[in-house]
């Protein structure tokens, strides 16, 4: 398969125009067709329906998108690897959902350096449900992700328990906001959410199901990105939220949150590291430091 073409076709099917692509790779849209025709004739299949509003995919292009950003970023990173093996440096790529990456293993990383100076990390953020797939696809050498419904059981890597991450409510520490409350006053509180898939509102709402409340509509209509942002609305009063306790202690220490506890709920989030059965010399220097230190390296 080509994968220029592949790209091209991915490219297109996210921006929905073949003008638009074909202006930001600066080529021709005659000169784009031909790659996308390329493609559907290696496949035999037609796998975009053109019009003047843009393009839709087929039935075989659904297919062909589901499977096309794998196989484009494991092409990508095989060259990086080759690049990198040109160096003496040996890389270990590490994923981990945002809490993880930004609150806790970076800490991780710098200890571990010290230990083996020759080792070079990358750390990326990606959801607890693609992690476990993206370090089987070999994309990433090591996976951090926390255990939830969405992680699915995966043949081809380890998962090993490392400790466990809590989940509190804070709020800005103010007296308007109560040391405590009921799963009734949260539903009436403005409780700031997060946009997308996560964990966090994952376990929220498993909470809430358990104390009865089910498909409920929190009262606060505003979500945020990131745990940052969530932080940032706390700090102006504007909300109370859910989040890591890694990710608020220095606010909590500084008394700039407060914790408010939710009779009946349980909030800790198992976390779990992840890597492929057959692995590096260096990924199992750090796999093996790690398991040996564990939790302990977090910040």
């Amino acid at each position: 398969m080509n994968l220029e073409s592949l790209k091209f076709f991915y490219e297109v099917v996210k921006a929905g125009s073949i003008t638009n692509v074909a202006k930001s790779a600066h080529i021709s849209q005659s000169a784009l067709s031909q790659q996308l025709n390329r493609l559907e004739t290696e496949l035999s299949e037609e796998l975009l329906t053109r019009s003047n509003k843009g393009v839709t995919l087929t039935k075989a292009g659904e297919v062909v998108y589901k499977f096309a950003e794998n196989i484009i970023r494991t092409y990508d990173e095989m060259l990086y690897e080759i690049n990198a093996s040109k160096n003496s440096e040996a890389l270990i790529k590490i994923v981990a959902c945002s809490s993880i990456a930004d609150y806790a293993i970076p800490c991780t990383l710098v200890l571990a350096n010290r230990e083996y100076p020759n080792h070079k990390y990358e750390l990326f953020s990606r959801s607890s449900a693609d992690i476990a797939s993206d370090v089987a696809n070999n994309i990433f050498d090591i996976g951090f992700s926390y255990i939830t419904d969405s992680i699915k059981s995966n043949n081809e890597i380890i998962s090993i328990k490392t400790g466990a991450n809590n989940i509190i409510l804070v709020g800005k520490n103010v007296p308007s906001n109560p040391d405590t409350m009921t799963a009734e006053q949260l539903l009436d509180a403005c409780v700031i959410t997060f946009t997308g898939k996560n964990e966090i509102d994952d376990i929220l709402r498993k909470n809430l199901r358990k104390l009865g409340y089910d498909n409920v509509n929190l009262n606060c209509h505003m979500e945020v990105e990131g745990i940052e942002g969530a932080k940032m609305m706390i700090s102006r009063n504007y909300g109370i939220a859910f989040l890591p306790y890694i990710a608020v202690k220095e606010e909590l220490y500084k008394k700039e949150f407060k914790e408010i506890n939710v009779p009946g709920f349980d909030l800790n989030l198992d976390m779990l590291l992840m890597f492929k059965k057959t692995h590096s010399t260096h990924v199992e220097e750090f796999i093996s430091w790690f398991l040996k230190n564990g939790s302990r390296s977090f910040c």
